[in-house]
């Protein structure tokens, strides 16, 4: 009994120690992350829609027919983006099935439900395979030429990356998403009745 209590206590004491180690850690950190979260989500939010100021909504009233439209597509939040106090438009923030799990992609919209760009906010693609969907920068670049009003057709029609089906198409479904969520649900919000 006395040698199991030598070989258990060290170990219990370790893991305690441990624990409060990270405990702390997490403490320290946890503000430090959070602010570099919301400065990623600026500057991806900024690329879409450049020199707009957003607001997210919060309103339930409308987010389950945002969900609703979205279909498979988680959608994360959704902003509305003003230039100058006038409305400009508004960036859909969804996580979208890749090869590697949920990918956290921004997409822009103009007033028309043009897409204004695309960025990718964070994923866990296979590097230097799933990642070219960053890296090959005509992918993300193809997406500004969907015009109001286009379809998931539209979108399948664009070209995905050779070997990298799943993260390509993970990105073309959170766009066709977005564009589901603005012809269902947010062109009808139209200028101030966002709030």
């Amino acid at each position: 009994m006395k040698n199991a209590l030598r070989l258990v206590v060290p170990v219990l004491v370790t893991c305690i120690v441990a624990a409060a180690g990270l405990a702390v850690t997490y403490k320290v950190t946890e503000p430090k992350i959070a602010e570099q979260d919301r400065l990623a989500e600026e500057r991806s939010l900024q690329a879409v829609l450049p020199d707009a100021t957003f607001t997210c909504l919060e309103s339930s009233r409308i987010q389950d027919d945002i969900d609703a439209a979205a279909g498979p597509v988680d959608v994360l939040d959704t902003f509305h983006a003003a230039i100058d106090g006038k409305h400009a438009g508004w960036a859909v923030k969804v996580a979208s099935r890749g090869y590697g799990g949920p990918m956290v992609v921004v997409i822009g919209l103009d007033t028309s439900g043009s897409v204004s760009g695309v960025t990718i906010l964070s994923h866990n693609e296979t590097p230097g395979l799933g990642t070219k969907v960053i890296t090959d920068e005509w992918f993300l670049e193809q997406f500004p030429t969907l015009e109001a009003g286009f379809t998931d057709a539209d979108v399948r029609n664009l070209d995905a990356i050779s070997g990298t089906t799943k993260s390509s198409n993970g990105v073309r479904n959170g766009v066709a998403a977005a564009g589901r969520v603005y012809t269902e649900v947010l062109s009808g919000l139209g200028e101030g009745g966002f709030e």
